[in-house]
């Protein structure tokens, strides 16, 4: 059972999360602290899976605190709990697991406790896995790897983002160190593989990189990665029925937030609109399957997913509508036009369509 600890300056919130995390059935609290320092002082004796952290607080900032906490046991998993999510990108910055937004739900607090049992159970020891969607990590079997710097995490992200494919050095060095010239863009390059396999050697893997008449690929076979399973599935044209409804609904399920979320690379932008564009027709196509075989319950669930990434795309709204009404459910169909129609109003200054209009006539 993982075991955590808790640090937030308000009791009340503190209780409620050490109850919600011992009646998981999945964690156990091993401490609780309003004080950042007895928190401190409690690790520094104390071995623990993962720390639940408050950002707003008056001693010592919950992502000023997470740092020092890396330091003392650079294995925990950090989770931030904040009422603020413009806190998330700094939080996967400085390698957060996750973060939970105030109050706290138990089927939220579930999701959170399933990803880091996975993370530290699933892989078997010595398998290289990477994470791309939400934020980036690299894990050697349950321990996740930590780079030197910023710009080895970037190198072994862009290599992955080609699949496999030979890319040439000029291109690398131009995507990543596009502020250096000639021999010094050159050794910073070389300096950044160095250390990236450095990392990894540190855990007894090899990195599969190869050269080739000026060009580099990373060897993909074997390698476990959300980004490279999510697109093996999406970019099949395949009609998704009974028989591999199941490939896609795991496609589906490891597309869990936003590519590279957090880091601004300019080579990654287009990319990341690509994905969830795919992302999001796979969900269509999902729901479709679920409509049709008359599973209205499941085709809503996929849609709504898809409006957490696109609230005002016309053909997730426009279908979710269209299956609630399917589902004699017309109370929380208008709801949802409603919704659409005043975040049109207010981004755009327009009204739905006449055919979104005449569903709910």
């Amino acid at each position: 059972m993982i075991k955590v600890i808790i640090v937030d300056d308000e009791p009340p919130s503190l209780d409620r999360l050490e109850k919600l995390i011992n009646n998981s059935g999945q964690a156990l609290v091993a401490g609780k602290f309003t004080e950042s320092l007895s928190a401190l002082r409690f690790l520094q004796e104390n071995r623990i899976n993962t720390v639940f952290l408050d950002i707003e607080m008056p001693d010592m900032n919950g992502i000023e605190l997470a740092t020092r906490i890396l330091d003392l046991q650079d294995h925990i998993d950090v989770v931030f709990v904040t009422a603020y999510n413009q806190y998330a990108v700094e939080a996967f910055r400085l390698h957060a697991l996750d973060y939970l937004m105030k109050p706290v739900a138990a089927d939220r607090l579930r999701e959170t406790l399933c990803r880091i049992i996975e993370k530290k159970g699933s892989a078997p020891s010595g398998e290289l896995s990477v994470r791309c969607f939400g934020r980036f990590s690299v894990c050697v079997g349950s321990e996740e790897v930590r780079f030197r710097t910023e710009k080895a995490e970037e190198l072994l992200a862009y290599l992955i983002n080609n699949r496999g494919s030979f890319v040439s050095r000029s291109k690398i060095l131009d995507s990543l160190w596009e502020d250096f010239e000639g021999d010094r863009a050159i050794t910073h390059f070389n300096t950044t593989l160095h250390y990236v396999k450095k990392a990894l050697l540190r855990y007894g893997v090899q990195l599969p990189v190869q050269y080739d008449r000026g060009s580099y690929r990373l060897g993909t076979d074997g390698l476990r990665c959300d980004y490279l399973a999510f697109c093996c599935a999406a970019e099949k044209h395949e009609i998704i029925n009974a028989e591999n409804l199941c490939r896609f609904e795991e496609a589906a399920d490891v597309y869990a937030g936003e590519y590279l979320l957090g880091w601004e690379y300019s080579w990654a932008a287009a990319k990341r609109v690509i994905l969830e564009e795919q992302y999001i027709r796979l969900l269509l196509d999902l729901a479709s399957c679920y409509q049709k075989a008359g599973n209205y319950q499941r085709a809503v669930q996929w849609l709504e997913k898809g409006l957490l990434y696109e609230p005002l795309h016309r053909e997730l709204n426009y279908r979710l509508v269209e299956v609630l009404l399917l589902a004699h459910n017309r109370a929380v169909a208008v709801k949802y036009y409603e919704l659409y129609r005043q975040g049109l109003m207010k981004r755009l200054g327009t009204e739905p369509d006449e055919e979104f209009r005449k569903l709910l006539k």
